[in-house]
């Protein structure tokens, strides 16, 4: 260095030792903390507040149960349901059971006219009609036909079958059932017999059905003895 001059520090001179300053904490967290916080002591409060709700409706609750009821409540019910007993029971109308498909049931006591059964006894009918001969469908459909007879057994043969009338067949009758008997050995003491026929048909709306016998002695002291009816399945 020239002599008069000064001599400065350079001002590049860098201590290595030194560590740099630390950062500022970022303002996101600590927004982010006190929300939490705040959301927290929200929950905390409405937990103590329902707390506090439940407690009073218990309390509430079993100091109403211990409450005495007066003394005229029981005495006012007491009173109402003496009267409720005490009252007549109303009368209902008994009605007679209605079937829920088409059915027809004939007895008789009668003697057959030209072999034909002739009907007498009280009908139970339902959507079938009839006469003293016949029974006539009203809706088409599969019916159960079924016909019953007791005879005295003092005939060679005896005939029972069942016969259909329909618009659909212009020849005349047809037989849907029949039973025959035949014993040949006669003469015998007469003894007292029956004869059932049943089957299922499919028949039609107007169609006629009845009952003819042939050689047959008909027991007619009962009417359950002797009976006709369908029923639709």
């Amino acid at each position: 260095m020239a002599p008069g001059k000064i001599s400065y520090p350079s001002v590049f001179v860098v201590d290595s030792t030194m560590r740099p300053p630390p950062l500022p904490p970022k303002p996101d967290y600590r927004q982010r903390q006190n929300r939490i916080q705040k959301l927290l002591m929200v929950l905390v409060i409405l937990a103590l507040f329902g707390i506090t709700v439940e407690a009073c409706f218990i309390y509430h609750l079993h100091s109403a149960k211990e409450q005495p009821t007066p003394s005229n409540e029981p005495q006012i019910a007491m009173s109402k349901q003496d009267k409720v007993d005490v009252a007549p029971p109303k009368n209902k109308e008994l009605r007679e059971m209605k079937p829920s498909k088409p059915m027809a049931q004939l007895a008789t006591n009668q003697k057959p006219v030209n072999g034909v059964l002739l009907w007498n006894h009280q009908p139970i009918l339902h959507h079938v009609k009839h006469n003293k001969e016949k029974l006539f469908i009203e809706k088409e459909g599969y019916y159960s036909v079924y016909s019953k007879i007791n005879f005295h057994d003092d005939n060679i043969s005896c005939t029972h079958s069942v016969v259909w009338i329909t618009p659909r067949y212009a020849g005349g009758e047809i037989v849907l059932l029949q039973s025959f008997r035949f014993r040949p050995k006669l003469p015998r003491p007469a003894i007292t017999d029956n004869s059932y026929l049943s089957g299922m048909f499919h028949l039609y709306k107007d169609d006629a059905l009845f009952v003819r016998v042939k050689n047959c002695t008909l027991v007619l002291s009962k009417d359950a003895e002797n009976y006709f009816g369908v029923f639709m399945v």
